[in-house]
């Protein structure tokens, strides 16, 4: 049985990455659009191909960050699923993961507005970017959970490592190592 916090995290961090190849900005210059970029376009550069031509765009390396973290939840998950990490480990990673990825989604973007109209565009966040932002909210709150369940953690871990309730012998299987048992 997974905890309660971890049902949030693992599906988040499936959305964010999903949203991470989404479109997070669009560009347009005097009502006409430009371009619209996805989260990995914004992080390994591209072509934009405008009404003035060609033009390359430099990919960011520090959005690699909001690539990365839903991976690195998603793999904290499957450890402690494996029973190769413990919850209270993975929940402080997953929780610095998502704080980690808020805080550049916060420096990056939040005077991308400001940045635009001075070069005289128009940028729109997208639904992308908002799917991004509320996927790592919810590993956040996932992490947070997993941290107030703290106590009832221990009990579920050691309960993932026990095997099933002793089996009545009249339910044993029959093999070469258990005779038949006679009435």
């Amino acid at each position: 049985m997974l905890p309660s916090g971890n049902k949030i995290l693992s599906p988040a961090a499936a959305i964010a990455l999903l949203c991470f190849f989404l479109p997070w900005l669009l560009i347009s210059c005097e009502g006409q659009t430009v371009a619209s970029m996805s989260g990995w376009q914004l992080m390994v550069g591209d072509e934009l191909k405008t009404s003035f031509g060609a033009e390359t765009m430099e990919g960011d390396a520090e959005l690699f960050l909001l690539f990365a973290a839903p991976i690195g939840v998603l793999v904290l998950a499957f450890l402690v699923y494996q029973n190769r990490m413990t919850i209270r480990s993975a929940t402080w990673g997953s929780l610095g993961l998502a704080v980690a990825s808020l805080l550049l989604l916060y420096v990056k973007f939040s005077d991308v507005h400001t940045r635009a109209a001075e070069a005289g565009l128009t940028v729109k966040l997208r639904y992308g970017f908002w799917g991004t932002v509320i996927a790592h909210i919810a590993i956040l709150i996932g992490a947070l959970w997993n941290l107030v369940e703290g106590p009832s953690l221990s009990t579920i871990t050691s309960q993932r490592g026990q095997s099933r309730a002793p089996m009545h012998p009249r339910e044993r299987p029959q093999g070469r190592g258990n005779p038949p048992r006679r009435r």
